[in-house]
């Protein structure tokens, strides 16, 4: 695994060594018109950025949704999240697939036990080579925020907003469990504690 590649400027700017390995005009020319998922808050760098390459891009903003999953009332013996939830809480989604999955800080706002039921939810979605982008929280020294992101360019994502948020911390290999048959297949330990990752 790599090391601290890369790092964040004052500005709120963060450069990725990742992002080159799933955007740029190349890479997104060779799909097509690739149909890109964003879980993450509209912005106008991003859009700003797929609106020069020959895509379709669908932003959920799914934070809030996911964090009332997160925050429903259970015991010691209430059952995991289902696929039929997540079903339910994006219907927007339903009968569309993609090429493209920005998930952002996402997995963190779902205790480990949803994140089987999540990933299956997503795989239904997902065309056959899609691959996807995301963080992972998981050291306990880090401050619980939870960051919104937009795309400048292919190795450049600018911090855009931050909110204070309890968080489930998770390791790689908890998520990469729970992602099969997806898998992590590069990640990435930024300074600040976090993992930069790309799956498939």
């Amino acid at each position: 695994m790599a090391t601290a590649s890369a790092r964040r400027e004052e500005s709120g700017v963060l450069r990725s060594r990742l992002l080159p390995r799933l955007l740029g005009a190349e890479r997104l020319e060779k799909l097509g018109t690739p149909h890109v998922l964003d879980f993450g808050r509209a912005n106008a760098d991003s859009l700003g950025y797929f609106s020069n390459h020959p895509c379709r891009l669908q932003v959920l903003d799914a934070a809030e949704t996911l964090l009332s999953l997160a925050k429903r009332p259970r015991d010691a013996d209430s059952p995991p999240a289902a696929v039929a939830e997540f079903d339910a809480l994006f219907p927007e989604l339903a009968g569309q697939r993609f090429h493209i999955v920005l998930l952002w800080d996402c997995i963190n706002l779902l205790p480990v036990g949803d994140l089987p039921a999540f990933f299956r939810f997503l795989g239904e979605h997902l065309h056959d080579g899609c691959r996807g982008h995301g963080f992972i929280l998981h050291k306990r020294t880090v401050e619980p925020r939870l960051r919104h992101f937009g795309i400048c360019a292919e190795d450049t994502l600018r911090l855009i907003a931050e909110q204070p948020l309890t968080l489930h911390l998770h390791n790689r290999k908890a998520v990469n469990e729970a992602m099969a048959p997806l898998a992590i297949e590069h990640a990435v330990l930024h300074g600040d504690g976090r993992q930069e990752f790309l799956f498939r």
